[in-house]
């Protein structure tokens, strides 16, 4: 009998000691690569659920939004649920810490609101600094109060189509604006860590938080990188069938918002002469109004199975320092699409998109956990399934 109130006097006292926050959040992903173009979760913001395409290259999670009397500008692209609707009550003042380090960046304060411009690749998005409840997939649907964007005016946005997502989950780096940083903060996760694993049929999941798996090849990140950017501080080198292809090492941004991946001009032109010396006999060069480089077989491809062995894989290797190297494979799977029974390469060069950088997109992070962890200051990836774990949390201890 001593023993065992021993042994409850101890649980109680680990209970009163360890902390409410927990190892992780999961988030399921919906949506695909092609030909839908957006990974996206669905989260509960205030009493509305919203589609959020997650985006590892932006540090501002935002909404499309309905602001009442709206002057000047005021644009949105067509979408599958109601508009945020503003309340002025919720609205950040300019002097709120979170607006300071986000106008740092994207922006400038109006009168004693926190105004803010978020520039993409080819699109912006003017809004407000806003804050709400959020409701997260735990223990009884706790919520938890975020900052977040009320975007009343988006440009370039695929205008006239109606999209599958209302706004962006970024989730980018260096930034106490970004979720996760908020997540910790309020104690509801242990560590300011993301993983995502993008499956090749589509869906997925998302972890915010100290999400565990093993085998993970890590690179060191990139402190000084752009704001809001992942890349390793250590530089890639290409290698196609055994030979090393790249004319000088190449600096490189994991972006999960950007569904090809692009190569600038060199490393690009490398890469294509390299696929294109060693295509099939079977394969005759098509056009396509989007990709520069699409094939037709002797029949119509019906997916990227059908054209695996027709393709060589591509490796980006990083020398990590002390004869070790971290190698990030991309087999034919991460970087081809099916389109219209063709083949067409996944991989572009767009100087007016990325201008000089080298960005793996989410064609390439296809079917593996790639993980950012910003407390260890470190960026892994490792092959998976992308099935996930049954639970939503793991306690951070018990």
């Amino acid at each position: 009998m001593a023993s065992r109130k021993a042994l409850i006097a101890s649980v109680l006292l680990l209970l009163l000691v360890v902390p409410s926050s927990s190892s992780y959040v999961k988030f399921d992903l919906h949506g695909n690569i092609y030909p839908g173009g957006y990974i996206y979760v669905s989260m509960k913001i205030g009493d509305q659920v919203y589609n959020l395409d997650v985006d590892t290259g932006s540090i501002l999670t935002w909404l499309q939004c309905d602001v009442p009397n709206c002057q000047g500008p005021c644009k949105t692209w067509k979408q599958q649920h109601p508009l945020y609707q503003l309340k002025f009550d919720k609205l950040v003042p300019s002097m709120d810490p979170l607006c300071v380090e986000l106008l740092q960046h994207s922006g400038k304060p109006e009168d004693r609101t926190c105004a803010y411009n978020i520039a993409y690749a080819e699109e912006q998005s003017d809004g407000l600094l806003i804050r709400d409840k959020l409701t997260l997939p735990i223990a009884r649907n706790a919520q938890h109060t975020i900052a977040f964007g009320c975007g009343y005016n988006q440009q370039n946005f695929k205008p006239g189509q109606t999209l599958p997502v209302d706004g962006i989950l970024g989730l980018g780096r260096g930034s106490t604006v970004n979720l996760a940083f908020q997540l910790k903060k309020e104690n509801v996760i242990n560590k300011d860590v993301i993983s995502h694993c993008i499956s090749s049929k589509g869906g997925g999941f998302l972890f915010i938080g100290d999400y565990k798996i093993p085998n993970v090849e890590w690179v060191a990140m990139d402190r000084n990188a752009n704001h809001g950017h992942y890349s390793p501080a250590v530089l890639g080198e290409l290698c196609f069938k055994g030979k090393w292809i790249s004319e000088k090492p190449m600096k490189v941004l994991f972006d999960s918002g950007s569904t090809y991946t692009y190569f600038d001009r060199r490393p690009y032109k490398a890469t294509v002469d390299e696929v294109i010396g060693s295509l099939h006999k079977s394969l005759t060069k098509v056009p396509d109004n989007y990709f520069k480089l699409c094939w037709k077989g002797t029949k119509k491809f019906k997916s990227v199975d059908d054209v695996k062995p027709l393709f060589n894989p591509i490796f980006l290797i990083f020398r990590r320092g002390g004869g070790s190297t971290a190698t990030l494979d991309i087999p034919p799977e991460n970087y081809l699409i099916i389109k219209d029974g063709n083949v067409c390469f996944g991989i572009l060069h767009n100087p007016s998109v990325v201008g000089e950088n080298n960005l793996i997109g989410a064609i390439t992070m296809q079917d593996r956990t790639v993980i950012y962890d910003n407390e260890a200051g470190q960026i892994g990836w490792v092959r998976d399934s992308c099935k996930g774990k049954p639970e939503s949390v793991i306690p951070s201890r018990l």
